[in-house]
């Protein structure tokens, strides 16, 4: 698909700019007597524009540029990134070109700046290009910025650069960065911003994408920074914008420069393991070994001698001695995955060595100090595990001192694009293939799958789509889901106007269903019966979750939550 838009309208397209304005007004709710203010269904504020300016000049002044600007233009990318989503759950079949330039009206509409194209925006999804150059008048962002802290060096436009980012991002399913050239906070008489993907960019520094890495995010403060000898953070090949993503990077950045255990908890796959050496590289400890042991890969009786060592002749096979994990870790950090695996016996000792600090190898009698510090994880809930007997209460809370649970993919889908486009690079540069992209239905389908397999499965989806589809061409649905995955599909749905509609397609060799709406209409005394058994049964499904229940049927959640309730209001009646 090759799409140019350009806002504001041309004569290509007469009554352009005129159709996305009734467009978003159809999308603009105020409801003034219960304070709430909704665009596409989720809800928005009305921001003195002085206090948003303090703010930001609080943020320099206590940060630094820098921080701030990371801070400001991941504030953008977000927004931006919801509005995109939003717009497009919204928008039905209209072209991409449309759903484009639905964004710098938005962004005028919610006045933070005005646009005008010099070439607007071209977009070819299929092939992965895009590029988009405009003028940027009336900038918020310039006039606070010239305002509280005088002629800037260096653009200054931050937010409204990440929201261009995360907007377009949404959009087309291909990380976009936008870049602001010229600055009327640098002195000149308007702003101008270059949009392209985030790969064909050749000259970036770390400032233009330090709010994609967790890399700056979590590094250390340099006066708690480890020596010259310390070796390079973990998180480089890290990226993320949700936040979810964002609040596990603080959270890692708060603890690394402790002695503090550390529990991480969520899903298989979600990066437990990258981020507990995330926490070791930018730790006290980054120059001693970081040891790690996956409980429930080691045999039941082989977990001791695994962990504490064993001593020649303690058994039937030892023939010589070896220190175990713990003794390999010292003066390190000792990783233990899958920790709710381990027998109830090796818990005991386990918690002994916690207590202790020493440990005794199998077969032996002396005892050895050990300095390590403990990270362990889970993919199981450890409280539940406690009460059905599974795993030692004491042991638990020895563990449990600083606990960060790392959300599942599907809830910080925001992080897909990102994710999609660091594994492509990696793989097709491994396999030396050309891969232009990923096609439109691809982008649908990874947003629309629930990821099982989180983060790790993305990663094998991608390798494995990298090495099926042809040289130069771009990956298809056929290409990701060769694997047994089932695609997520709807019979049927509600449309932002309230309407049924069919939705979602069949998965590569899946049988069609039957069009269900006959049966429904048979079923149903009214198209309010309707609508509540479907919006009480997407709620039941994704147990009582209104985020997740909204984007089941394709709705913003503030629109979601309104309908719910409307619909429990006749309930009660």
């Amino acid at each position: 698909m090759n799409a140019k838009t350009e806002q504001g309208g041309s004569a290509a397209q007469p009554g352009y700019a005129g159709w996305i304005d009734r467009a978003l007004a159809e999308h603009v709710r105020f409801a003034p007597d219960v304070g709430q203010i909704a665009l596409f269904g989720q809800r928005m504020l009305l921001l003195h524009a002085s206090s948003f300016t303090a703010l930001r000049r609080e943020l320099v002044e206590r940060l630094g540029i820098p921080q701030a600007r990371e801070i400001m233009t991941r504030l953008g990318y977000q927004q931006g990134y919801d509005d995109g989503v939003r717009v497009l759950e919204s928008a039905g079949d209209h072209p991409i070109e449309e759903l484009l330039s639905m964004g710098p009206r938005l962004r005028a509409m919610e006045g933070f700046v005005v646009n005008r194209p010099i070439d607007g925006m071209t977009c070819d999804v299929e092939r992965g290009t895009f590029w988009g150059d405009y003028l940027w008048t009336f900038s918020m962002e310039a006039e606070a910025h010239l305002e509280h802290l005088g002629l800037s060096g260096a653009p200054a436009c931050w937010m409204i650069v990440g929201y261009a980012s995360g907007y377009c991002t949404a959009i087309t399913g291909i990380p976009i960065l936008w870049r602001e050239i010229e600055c009327c906070a640098m002195g000149h008489s308007h702003c101008r911003v270059i949009g392209r993907p985030l790969a064909e960019w050749s000259d970036l520094s770390e400032d233009d994408t330090s709010y994609l890495h967790a890399e700056t995010f979590v590094g250390l403060p340099k006066s708690d920074a480890p020596g010259p000898g310390a070796k390079p953070s973990a998180l480089g090949n890290m990226v993320g914008v949700s936040a979810g993503f964002n609040a596990v990077a603080g959270l890692v950045r708060r603890v690394a420069p402790t002695d503090s255990t550390v529990l991480f908890l969520g899903e298989s796959g979600v990066g437990k393991e990258r981020f507990a050496k995330a926490l070791h590289s930018i730790s006290a400890r980054v120059d001693k070994p970081f040891v790690a042991i996956n409980c429930a890969a080691i045999p039941d009786e082989l977990v001791e001698s695994e962990l504490f060592g064993v001593e020649k002749g303690a058994f039937t096979g030892a023939d010589r001695s070896r220190p175990g994990r713990f003794e390999r870790a010292d003066g390190g950090i000792l990783f233990l995955d899958e920790i709710a695996t381990l027998p109830l016996p090796s818990q005991g000792k386990l918690l002994r060595a916690l207590q202790e600090r020493e440990i005794e190898r199998v077969g032996d009698s002396r005892v050895r100090k050990v300095d390590v510090r403990i990270i362990a994880a889970a993919n199981r809930d450890l409280r539940q595990e406690v009460e059905a007997g599974r795993f030692r209460e004491d042991l638990f809370y020895r563990l449990n001192v600083f606990p960060v649970t790392i959300p599942p993919l599907r809830d910080r889908r925001s992080d897909i694009p990102l994710l999609v486009s660091l594994f492509l690079q990696q793989f097709s540069a491994r396999f030396g293939k050309t891969v232009a992209g990923l096609t439109r239905h691809a982008h649908e389908a990874l947003w629309n799958y629930d990821w099982p397999g989180n983060v790790r499965e993305l990663e094998n989806m991608i390798e494995r789509a990298v090495i099926l589809c042809d040289e130069g061409g771009s990956i298809d649905i056929q290409h990701l889901f060769a694997g047994g995955e089932k695609i997520n599909t709807r019979l049927f749905g509600i449309d932002a106007s309230g309407r049924l509609e069919e939705a979602g397609r069949n998965a590569p060799g899946d049988t069609p269903v039957d069009d269900p709406v006959d049966s429904l209409l048979d079923d149903m005394t009214s198209f309010k019966d309707l609508e509540e058994a479907l919006l009480k049964r997407a709620l039941r499904r994704c147990n009582g979750n209104a985020s997740a229940a909204a984007r089941m049927l394709k709705m913003g959640r503030g629109q979601f939550e309104y309908r719910i309730r409307k619909a429990m209001d006749r309930s009660a009646e």
